[in-house]
């Protein structure tokens, strides 16, 4: 597409179904161009658990046999070595559970594959560019591969916006409005009476769907494997969450000693838990305003993804280059309550000592500018340079960068001597 083409179509849809209605298009201006080869990668590294952010529980895998959620190994529903391409592995897999229809979802993929969290944070950033609107909740990229009558918890509402692309297949998507809510039978799989009243979405490979957020809905696959990924936008969050989770990770730092087993002081309580409430009053107001800050700004950096992009090997950045930061990334900073300055960007979050010098580098890149590096070094403080350089490493690795190396000045021509 060109430009103005992809202009209006955003603008369209902001103004039409974003949050109103649903939207099928049998070929969509807007694709993930998410390669199978993309695909098969983030699910053999989803499967390993040891991949896995620490502790944001992503990805998650659920597997479904004729309806049921498998609380068994799901590796064998995953890609195996031996499975060479995408049309392999769901061959593999349907032909293993012929007799039986079956699903897999992983969600969270893009906690494990940089090129989907950068898939997801564009389009998220295309959604916030065209409606103005961040979802209070999450945004996820996930999948849902399988052969199936109906989504295994029937017809549902998930709180979410769901932009769904087909790779493989074809799935169709009945939805419903919310006001049809006492029309809809819901949690079940019995729900022929509703077909009529529902907005049939079909997806195949070129097409994108689209429900809004308090759409009731299901999927249906039943005549072949479909391979879908969706870029879902939560509306919904826990107003105490973000509050909770910040003073989980701090009391995790000041983990108790184990207590012998079955020990209580003398009111009742656990030994652990008491020492789990003496670190919780040893806390200041500051840690904790703190720590919710960088919980937060993994959010607000990444475009609502809520975790870091999977970061890629560190390279020096070099000490005459001008940097500045890609389209669309965003950085915080913030100075710490025990003295160190804290640098968020990409879902990540770095502290390094407090120097003003930094700190002004730092807003430039966040407002767009490009730094001279060579100019500014000369500038500088000799103890701002480290600073700013472990800065730039770690948001070089993050991909939040645009590096563009000196250029060597041409050698000076001699004339040689008569």
């Amino acid at each position: 597409m060109t430009g103005a083409e992809k202009d209006r179509f955003w603008k369209e849809f902001a103004s039409r179904h974003w949050e109103r209605r649903p939207l099928s298009l049998p070929a969509a201006p807007v694709q993930l161009d998410i390669a199978d080869e993309e695909l098969m990668r983030a699910l053999v590294l989803a499967a390993d658990k040891s991949n896995r952010p620490k502790g944001s529980g992503l990805p998650r895998v659920v597997v479904t046999v004729d309806g049921r959620t498998q609380p068994i190994d799901t590796r064998p529903f995953l890609p195996l070595p031996e499975d060479r391409s995408l049309d392999e592995y769901t061959a593999r897999v349907d032909e293993r559970m012929r007799a039986h229809e079956w699903s897999v979802a992983v969600s969270g993929l893009h906690a494990v594959d940089a090129p989907l969290w950068d898939r997801a944070k564009r389009l998220s950033d295309d959604v916030y560019r065209y409606t103005g609107t961040r979802v209070a909740g999450r945004v996820d990229i996930d999948t849902f591969i399988g052969r199936y009558t109906s989504t295994n918890v029937g017809v549902h509402v998930d709180h979410a916006g769901n932009f769904g692309f087909t790779l493989r297949g074809r799935k169709v998507l009945l939805t419903w409005p919310p006001e049809r809510t006492d029309q809809v039978p819901q949690h079940t799989a019995d729900y022929a009476s509703a077909r009529d009243l529902a907005d049939v979405l079909v997806g195949e490979p070129g097409a994108l769907t689209y429900f809004p957020s308090e759409q009731l809905h299901v999927g249906e696959s039943p005549d072949a494997v479909a391979v879908n990924v969706n870029i879902a936008f939560f509306t919904r969050s826990d107003p105490a969450g973000l509050v909770l989770d910040a003073l989980g990770g701090l009391l995790a730092r000041a983990r108790a000693d184990e207590a012998e087993p079955g020990a209580h002081v003398t009111d009742g309580i656990p030994a652990a838990a008491a020492a789990t409430l003496t670190a919780l009053g040893e806390l200041t107001a500051g840690e904790v305003e703190d720590a919710v800050w960088e919980r937060h700004m993994r959010a607000v950096t990444s475009g609502g993804l809520g975790v870091g992009r999977p970061a890629g090997s560190p390279v020096p950045v070099p000490r005459d280059a001008r940097v500045r930061t890609h389209e669309d990334i965003v950085v915080r900073q913030r100075l710490l309550a025990d003295g160190r300055r804290a640098v968020a960007t990409q879902g990540h979050t770095m502290k390094v000592a407090d120097h003003p010098q930094v700190e002004a580098a730092v807003a430039a890149l966040a407002a767009g500018d490009t730094l001279d590096l060579a100019d500014w070094e000369r500038r500088a403080d000799g103890a701002a340079v480290p600073l700013l350089h472990a800065v730039l490493l770690r948001m070089s690795t993050w991909r939040a960068l645009d590096i563009e190396a000196a250029v060597a000045a041409p050698a000076e021509r001699t004339e040689p001597l008569q």
